[in-house]
């Protein structure tokens, strides 16, 4: 039996968005190993069939003594498994399980080939991880990228490009992310900030268009729903939320029920791969406001199943905002229908479990 090893760096992240994937390689026969760190959705995974690691991940760190020790790790649990392929997701799994697969000649595959969005207080170091992103993924087998962006960065990194082929992003699962009744306006509307409260996910900008559109329409809603990767917004949203201009819920496992609340998401994002929140809340039938940006322009037809606007400027996001909150309740509902539309004809997740599966037998038949 073949063996793959998977190096990812959250349990549910990848249960949440790799999941069906990791069926698909079990149902096909081969032998899984999953090296992460441990939480809860591993269980799923080892009643599943696969073998777990428990590896340390400093995820967002920049201790290099803990990356050498993650490198270490990982070439420990190489030799001893002795993999046929591996596949990597995110940043430290892919450039320093990358690395040991060149070392050791286990092919790999790489998703996530993109640029990380760095803390400023870290943005010094970005030429060292550019490089060490260079290492990691200059040997892959074949390297998934989701945007113009990354196909970019590829072209400068790669000089084959039969190594690495487009995927819509995670895709959506449509069957656990139902199309949703619109919800009434009765009570107002709602919008949501699905990410983590950092200036680099538009923190500033979702804030200052809450507090303008608040002024002049009392009965919308601003949630935020997240975690404070940035913890010096703590205090300004928290005031916010004291002042009910926004709407504190914190981080939440399931985002389902406050999507099927909400009448649109407001995603104010920098730098995207492909927004995984911006699709979930399409399949469930909810319009999107985003940047204009790869990786959220690709989920959004302007005009038809949302508004796109520039990134970083408030004036622009208030002026959409606007615009839809305008808009007649049938207009969003059929806003709200072509969101659908789009995720079900262009980000349906089975294509990308298909894409995988196709690459996978594919090395390992060599």
């Amino acid at each position: 039996m073949k063996k793959v090893l998977v190096l990812a760096n959250h349990e549910f992240a990848l249960y949440n968005f790799r999941k069906e994937v990791i069926e698909n390689i079990v149902a096909n026969q081969y032998e899984v190993y999953l090296s992460l760190p441990y939480g809860e959705k591993v269980e799923y995974f080892k009643e599943m069939g696969c073998t777990f690691i428990d590896t340390f991940i400093d995820r967002r760190g920049a201790n290099p003594f803990a990356d050498m020790k993650l490198l270490l790790s990982y070439l420990r649990i190489m030799k001893q498994i002795r993999p046929d392929i591996v596949l990597t997701y995110t940043s430290k799994p892919t450039i320093y399980g990358g690395i040991i697969c060149s070392l050791l000649k286990i092919p790999y595959i790489v998703n996530n080939s993109g640029l990380i969005i760095l803390p400023e207080k870290l943005s010094i170091i970005k030429p060292i991880i550019s490089l060490l992103y260079k290492l990691g993924v200059k040997r892959s087998n074949c390297i998934f990228y989701q945007n113009e962006v990354e196909q970019s960065t590829l072209n400068k990194i790669l000089n084959r490009k039969d190594r690495y082929r487009l995927i819509p992003g995670s895709g959506v699962n449509l069957v656990d992310h139902k199309q949703c009744d619109y919800p009434s306006e009765e009570n107002g509307l709602v919008f949501n900030y699905v990410a983590r409260v950092m200036k680099g996910k538009g923190i500033e900008e979702y804030l200052e268009c809450a507090k303008t559109i608040k002024g002049k329409y009392s009965n919308v809603t601003f949630n935020i729903i997240g975690f404070f990767d940035d913890e010096s917004y703590k205090s300004i949203v928290e005031e916010y939320h004291n002042q009910g201009i926004v709407c504190y819920l914190g981080a939440k496992k399931d985002i389902r029920p406050y999507i099927e609340k909400a009448h649109a998401i407001i995603h104010t994002s920098y730098s995207e791969g492909m927004s995984n929140v911006m699709l979930e809340h399409c399949a469930m039938s909810r319009p999107c406001i985003a940047s204009n940006i790869p990786g959220c322009k690709e989920i959004v037809d302007d005009g038809k199943n949302g508004y796109l606007f520039e990134v970083k400027n408030v004036v622009e996001l208030t002026q959409k905002v606007e615009k839809f909150i305008k808009l007649s309740h049938k207009e969003k509902e059929k806003m709200a229908k072509s969101a659908r539309e789009k995720v079900e004809k262009e980000f349906d997740r089975r294509n990308i479990v298909s894409s995988y599966m196709e690459e996978i037998n594919k090395i390992c038949e060599k």
